[in-house]
């Protein structure tokens, strides 16, 4: 009788263990997955990454030390080093930057909306013409196309732009012992300064103003219309679902 009942619950057990077979355990489970994370892991740590280079961008207009402040802020951005300096003869500034994080065109969006490229800077001496160096037969048809909409779009109004773009690098660049003027001697730049900021504010500053009895609107950079938008496209996007300034019924409330 004890063999018999041995027998019966062996014959039970076996098919619970067979159906078992073949499939992983809870803790198998796991390990495998913990297993496939980690080859993740070590697939994303192995994988290449792009390769940070050094840009390098010449430009000038008028008073180097302006420009040198301006890009001197896009440090966060990616800029390295800003230089003043001479370069063949005419003021400017060498601008170092990691080509990763910033591109040529968006330094040159900077140099467009802190110079006046008319003949304004030629006031002042040769040696502040404004001049644009592109490294690149890329880097001169952006700056060359720049110039010819923003000339187009007569933001900076009827004056053709004297802006010369030369390809290739200066030949001769002499650093500046000056840095960080503005900071250095505000005093010496305070009038000029004023006047450059009171300009660049009316063409990239904003305008709020009351339409059709409706206030609140508020528009940016006003005078950046038509080909002006495709050098800064930013505008438009900002701008978007806003009346126009030129419509009927328009009061301006605040500049």
């Amino acid at each position: 009788m004890a063999t018999g009942t041995t027998t019966r619950a062996s014959t039970r057990a076996t098919p619970a263990r067979a159906a078992n077979a073949g499939e992983p355990t809870s803790d198998a489970r796991v390990r495998r997955a913990r297993a496939a994370a980690a080859s993740c892991a070590l697939a994303l740590a192995l994988a290449p990454m792009r390769e940070a280079r050094a840009g390098t961008m010449y430009v000038g207009a008028g008073d180097a030390a302006f420009l040198e402040r301006e890009y001197v802020d896009l440090r966060y951005a990616g800029v390295e080093e800003v230089v003043p300096g001479v370069m063949d003869g005419r003021r400017g500034v060498r601008v170092t930057y990691d080509d990763s994080k910033m591109t040529f065109e968006t330094l040159m969006r900077t140099y467009w909306r802190h110079s006046e490229p008319t003949a304004e800077e030629l006031k002042m001496g040769p040696e502040y013409a404004p001049v644009i160096y592109a490294a690149t037969e890329s880097e001169k048809t952006i700056a060359e196309t720049a110039r010819a909409n923003l000339e187009s779009s007569k933001i900076f109004g009827d004056k053709p732009l004297t802006v010369e773009v030369i390809a290739g690098t200066p030949k001769t660049f002499e650093e500046s012992d000056a840095r960080d003027a503005l900071k250095v001697n505000p005093k010496k730049y305070e009038k000029l300064n004023a006047k450059r900021a009171a300009r660049y504010k009316e063409l990239w500053g904003f305008v709020q103003f009351c339409a059709d009895r409706v206030c609140g609107y508020v528009r940016f950079a006003p005078k950046c219309v038509g080909k002006c938008l495709a050098v800064f496209p930013e505008y438009e996007a900002r701008n978007a679902g806003i009346p126009e300034l030129g419509g009927k019924n328009i009061k301006i409330t605040s500049k």
